[in-house]
């Protein structure tokens, strides 16, 4: 007996034969492009339309709290090179409720090409006609018909596990050819790892063009739905190419840093343009929307309007004593407001101030999206043990959205940690100190004036100097407070000699620092808007940094030194197997062998194994705060990778968990001290449903002889302390 082949399994290996042959048929090309998106809420909860919507939700939603909340349109031409290259110009652009608004509908990012092994929809998806097609899915011949005169085989497309970042759906293939007809596709957000998408489709058509004599992407939808703590949103995305010149080779300039430009008037087309234009009619709904908005836009725009809900919201109340109060003039784009004493995060405790207490005072002028915009904040805090306030206040302003050109001048009186750039999250130290005795957080006094300056130079280039006088004092523990071990001692605020409570760890002492740094990334693009440039860092591209200090002892010349560093990161994908980061930092002091502890380099250790990262690319997971702290030469290195499912997904049962095995390494050397080495193994992505803020990680380090082992939970949701 001889067993039969499926019939769809013959047609997807005819596929998988010609796919690079068929790819490259449309792998350069001019064409016009269109673009429309609307999102939509249903069912807004009535406890949140009365909190955040009220007034600025008019006319927008139904008697249900239910309508549409973005519709824009785009009109373009794009110029377009596998695998990614493209240049579009847009000549129109449409936001519903804002005749002024510049659409960010772009073709940026809607390249979902099935003849690649991958397609990028947040997570690398499998091709059902990729190389490795047969190890994800199966497939079913469901029909086969004439369609503009070729015979179209329809298959059904279902994924061998469940859990894996594979598409399900139909696909439908061209006799002889073996291009792709059209695509109707969907997957639900666990496979995509991203819980709160409920579930994403995507459609694609394609059309025979002619003259070319190949089929050609004609229209895309992108459909999806999300749903978290009761707000449910749906979301369309509709894609329009037409007018396809095909060319053998780009002119020499085509691409280059700029993905999208859109011209001056482009949000300046009236709505006869529109209808002629728009290669897809608008929904009633959508055409109600744009009607609906103009009329609303015109009585918000209105100075009576913007005053009366200024006036409503300047109310102040008792309660904003301690909650907080804003004062907003919607005209003047000006903002004061007060941050209340509720703010839990503003209250700390340590043992050097005991328990702290801080209050804002901030005001804010300008746009915040577009053009300048200045910032002026006041902090103040008073640590009740050492009875004592200190103050603070830092002015920002930002010259405009195209270069961002940044300044900055701050100054005071203000309690810093060693190490300035990481150290411990006061909020898990205070939890630590308090419940469990332990104190990771050496701390020092600086009075201080900094100004700096900040600025793209080019669009992967970004120039940085500053300036700072500081006046630094040590500082000792002035209570030994805590809920639980009364009778334990806290270490010392010595982190060189953490058991003697009297010796300083530096002499007190006035330095005037100076810097300069130059970060590069190199391939960087960006998207123009008139009079605004958003850069879009994919992560993969590799980010330089290069940079120096000089700094001058004011009355004691031992504290002169310099200090040259460079650092380099990257986040790869790498293909089905996940995601690896990597940073590399390396520095060297000169003239540095009678500095203070204060300027020494220190390195993020983690002793109170809480994290609060998803990813642990510049601290290390068990090694002591200042252990290897150094004034000479250094060089650090992080690695991770996060396996995304690759391998948890294979394994039965504990695929259902949808845990993300990740690995990791970690490595310090210096000049004074044996190098450090850490391995660590752990899982991503643990939580519940919708909610995967937890991470799991073992670790082992080494140095010298000491052997140890660790464990570090991440909670991520912290992230937001930070």
């Amino acid at each position: 007996m001889t067993s039969v082949e499926n019939p769809a399994h013959r047609i997807i290996r005819q596929a998988q034969a010609h796919r690079r042959a068929n790819a490259d048929k449309n792998d350069k090309f001019h064409a016009d492009f269109y673009s429309r998106g609307t999102m939509w809420i249903k069912n807004l909860p009535k406890k949140i339309a009365l909190a955040e919507v009220d007034d600025e939700m008019i006319g927008l939603l139904d008697s249900t709290r239910s309508g549409i909340v973005y519709l824009s349109e785009t009109v373009s031409t794009i110029s377009f090179q596998k695998p990614n290259k493209l240049y579009e110009n847009i000549v129109a652009s449409k936001v519903s409720g804002d005749d002024r608004g510049f659409s960010f509908n772009t073709a940026i990012g809607t390249n979902f090409d099935f003849y690649s092994d991958r397609v990028e929809l947040g997570a690398s998806v499998v091709s059902p006609i990729s190389s490795a097609a047969f190890n994800y899915y199966t497939y079913r011949l469901v029909d086969s018909r004439l369609e503009e005169g070729h015979h179209v085989y329809k298959i059904r497309v279902l994924p061998k596990r469940d859990k894996e970042p594979t598409v399900e759906g139909f696909l439908y293939i061209v006799e002889d050819s073996w291009e792709i007809y059209a695509v109707d596709f969907a997957i639900p957000g666990y496979r995509l790892q991203v819980p709160v998408i409920d579930t994403l489709k995507l459609v694609q058509q394609y059309h025979f063009n002619t003259p070319d004599r190949r089929w050609v992407k004609s229209l895309q939808t992108i459909d999806f739905g999300i749903g978290l703590l009761g707000i449910n949103i749906n979301g369309r995305y509709i894609h329009n190419f037409s007018n396809y010149a095909f060319v053998e080779q780009f002119e020499k300039g085509t691409f280059g840093s700029t993905l999208s430009r859109m011209t001056g008037n482009a949000n300046q087309k009236d709505s006869a343009y529109w209808a002629n234009r728009r290669p897809v009619p608008l929904t009633e709904e959508e055409a109600t929307d744009y009607v609906k908005k103009d009329s609303v836009q015109t009585i918000r725009n209105s100075k009576t309007y913007v005053d009366s809900v200024d006036r409503k919201h300047n109310r102040f109340q008792p309660t904003d004593v301690l909650t907080g109060y804003t004062y907003r003039n919607s005209h003047k784009k000006l903002e004061i407001g007060y941050k209340g004493l509720s703010n839990i995060f503003a209250t700390g405790f340590n043992p050097v101030q005991g328990w702290t207490f801080s209050a804002l005072l901030q005001a804010k002028l300008g746009d915040a999206q577009v053009g300048n915009r200045s910032t002026f904040s006041t902090t103040f805090q008073y640590g009740v043990a050492e009875d004592k306030l200190r103050v603070q206040a830092n002015l920002l302003h930002r010259f405009n959205t195209k270069n961002y050109a940044m300044l900055s001048l701050e100054g005071g009186n203000k309690v810093v940690q060693f190490n300035e750039n990481g150290g411990v999250h006061p909020f898990i130290n205070m939890v630590s100190s308090l419940f469990f005795k332990e104190n990771f957080m050496q701390l020092y006094q600086k009075k201080f004036i900094t100004a700096a300056y900040a600025q793209n130079i080019a669009i992967p280039l970004r120039f940085f100097v500053n300036a700072s006088y500081q006046n630094r004092q040590p500082l000792f523990n002035h209570t030994n407070y805590s809920f639980l071990k009364k009778d334990k001692e806290y270490v010392s605020n010595n982190p060189l000699s953490p058991e003697d409570q009297e010796s300083a760890p530096f002499e007190a002492h006035k330095i005037f620092k100076t810097s300069l740094a130059l970060q590069w990334t190199p391939g960087l693009k960006a998207v123009e808007r008139g009079d605004y440039r958003m850069l879009l860092n994919e992560g993969s591209r590799p980010q330089i940094t290069v940079g120096y200090h000089y700094n001058i002892g004011t009355e004691d010349r031992k504290y002169n030194h310099q200090m040259l560093f460079a650092q380099v990161s990257q986040s790869m994908t790498m293909g089905y197997a996940g995601q690896l980061r990597a940073r590399v930092n390396t520095g060297k002091f000169f003239n540095a062998e009678g500095i203070a502890f204060t300027d020494y380099k220190h390195f993020n250790g983690n002793r109170t194994h809480i994290g609060t990262t998803g990813s642990y690319m510049n601290t290390f997971l068990n090694m002591p705060y200042y252990a290897n702290s150094t004034k000479d030469a250094y060089f650090e290195a992080h690695a991770e990778h996060d396996f995304k499912g690759f391998v948890m997904n294979k394994l039965p049962l504990l695929n259902r968990l949808q845990w993300n095995l990740v690995v990791g390494y970690h490595h310090l050397s210096t000049t004074e001290h044996k190098p450090y080495h850490e391995v660590t193994a752990g899982f991503n992505n643990i939580g519940w449903g919708k909610f995967r803020l937890l991470r799991f990680d073992f670790v082992r380090s080494f140095q010298g002889d000491r052997t140890e082992n660790g464990f570090v939970v991440g909670l991520k949701f912290l992230n937001v302390l930070n």
